[in-house]
């Protein structure tokens, strides 16, 4: 069989320059790629778009990529030739650009996966997962599908991906293993191309997690007042569940604690300044007044891991972690240890070229070598699949040991944004916005004139001066309006018609 590269289910392959092709798998997860370049002259009517679908088969007709076209380099090479530089993603790009929103209680994660695909992505499945334990309670706000199913797999300790056909890989750590394994004389890589990189400047066997506060053992104690000028007294430690009883003679009587400059002392008897590890009363008190406070102080998370044998070979190499984030003796433990885990020994990278198919990206497999006196186990990062001739790849594969793949999922975790942001109090606004062209039609009719004739009538009133013709009227100071036509009264203008004498 033949490599063939279809876009929207035709088959393009004689239109690709076939020595631009190439598919890049990436560790478990992480999105896949694909590229290739594309002559457009003559008679040639092809033309990629962004988002057309876009499949790729091997030799033994199998599908190693399905996705769909992401960026589209154009450049003129000629007057009639156009050429395309094509690059492609993995369906799992539509996982990292769905949001969601949901909450799941007492449910396995193979039934969350499988109601969030359901509901939120068209066209994917779920029937390569198969994880059982039981989650007590989380809440995805407005996170995409591919955070919500990767933060599923990092609780269990699991890897996943999204195959070609749109269905959902879900299953333990390092399970997956290769259809074959390498040795010095197996003959399934191109012998010369096997190298091995052995890396020791990482190495820590020492680690110490410096984190935030944690609550310690309850604690009680009294301060005997001195003097009577004292109204703010400094507690030991910071507190939390801070308690305080006041003794002034009569027995000690329980007090109301508040958070001071939040409360005042028309609720609350004693302000608590967390900070600055003080209480304060409203007045002072008296001379032998006792104090009695309890509570539980806050105590600095330190956690130490060492591992002698690592410090036996290669010297004692220390690392601190800050991280006030970690608030738990048992978490900072844990951060300690895996640290110790993925970074007491030196590790190893390998990498080789094959024309043999059949490995993924996540999958286990083996050299044992005499001539290199090893025998390891690798974790397949990437596998690049490079145009060889038209019946076959050629497979460059990078390799890590197990102990490179924590360092890299912990590297990983480190740059994600902390799923504790997420608020199941929130309430989301949805807005939609459809932005479409109107047309608008303007009909104008072109009405013929007529002529229209009318015979119109005028009547003239005319007035004769009722004082007759020579007499003049009586003129009176403004303002003034005649009554009637027979009224001899106007208005008279200074200088003109009146006279002041």
């Amino acid at each position: 069989m033949a490599i063939t590269v279809t876009v929207n289910s035709i088959d393009r392959t004689n239109l690709i320059i076939q020595t631009s092709l190439s598919v890049t798998q990436n560790l478990t997860s992480q999105v896949d790629t694909a590229s290739f370049m594309y002559r457009k002259y003559g008679s040639r009517t092809f033309v990629p778009a962004i988002n057309d679908t876009v499949e790729i088969t091997d030799d033994a007709g199998s599908t190693i990529f399905s996705g769909k076209i992401q960026t589209i380099d154009e450049s003129v090479e000629s007057v009639e030739g156009v050429k395309y530089s094509v690059k492609c993603v993995d369906h799992t790009d539509d996982l990292i650009n769905t949001l969601f929103s949901a909450s799941y209680s007492s449910d396995t994660v193979g039934n969350i996966i499988a109601d969030i695909i359901t509901n939120y992505m068209s066209g994917f499945t779920t029937v390569n997962v198969n994880c059982n334990v039981t989650i007590d309670k989380i809440v995805f706000n407005q996170v995409s599908v591919f955070k919500a199913i990767k933060r599923l797999a990092d609780i269990v300790r699991f890897q996943w991906y999204v195959d070609e056909n749109k269905d959902i890989h879900f299953f333990p750590k390092f399970t997956k293993t290769a259809p074959y394994n390498l040795t010095d004389t197996s003959g399934n890589y191109i012998y010369k191309s096997l190298r091995r990189k052995i890396d020791g400047s990482q190495i820590v066997n020492k680690v110490i997690v410096r984190g935030g506060e944690y609550d310690g053992s309850s604690y009680t104690d009294v301060i005997t007042v001195k003097g009577n000028d004292s109204k703010s007294f400094k507690l030991p430690y910071k507190m939390a569940n801070l308690t305080v009883e006041l003794d002034t003679g009569a027995g000690y009587s329980s007090q109301t604690v508040g958070v001071d400059f939040i409360d005042d002392f028309t609720t609350k008897d004693v302000l608590y300044n967390f900070n600055d590890k003080t209480i304060r009363f409203q007045t002072a008190l008296s001379d032998n007044d006792k104090i009695r406070f309890s509570g539980n102080p806050k105590v600095r998370v330190l956690a130490i891991a060492e591992d002698t044998a690592s410090q036996a070979t290669y010297g004692v190499r220390g690392k601190l972690i800050r991280d006030n984030s970690i608030e738990d003796l048992n978490v900072a433990r844990q951060r300690a240890s895996g640290e110790i885990t993925a970074y007491k020994d030196a590790v190893s990278n390998l990498s080789f070229s094959t024309y043999t198919a059949g490995l993924r990206a996540g999958m286990v497999i083996n050299l044992n070598s005499t001539i290199r006196n090893t025998t390891d186990d690798y974790i397949i990062k990437t596998v690049k699949f490079s145009f060889h001739d038209n019946t076959r790849f050629k497979y460059t594969v990078q390799v890590v040991t197990t102990e490179k793949y924590g360092l890299i999922e912990l590297l990983q975790r480190l740059l994600e944004p902390d799923s504790a942001l997420e608020n199941e109090n929130e309430v989301a606004e949805k807005l939609e916005t459809n932005i479409d062209t109107i047309n608008i039609t303007e009909l104008i009719t072109n009405v013929t004139p007529e002529q229209d004739f009318t015979n119109l009538t005028l009547i003239e009133d005319i007035q004769d001066n009722p004082l007759g013709a020579n007499t003049e009227p009586f003129y009176v100071l403004a303002p003034y309006f005649p009554s009637s036509h027979s009224d001899t009264k106007r208005v008279g203008y200074l200088d003109n018609s009146l006279q002041v004498y």
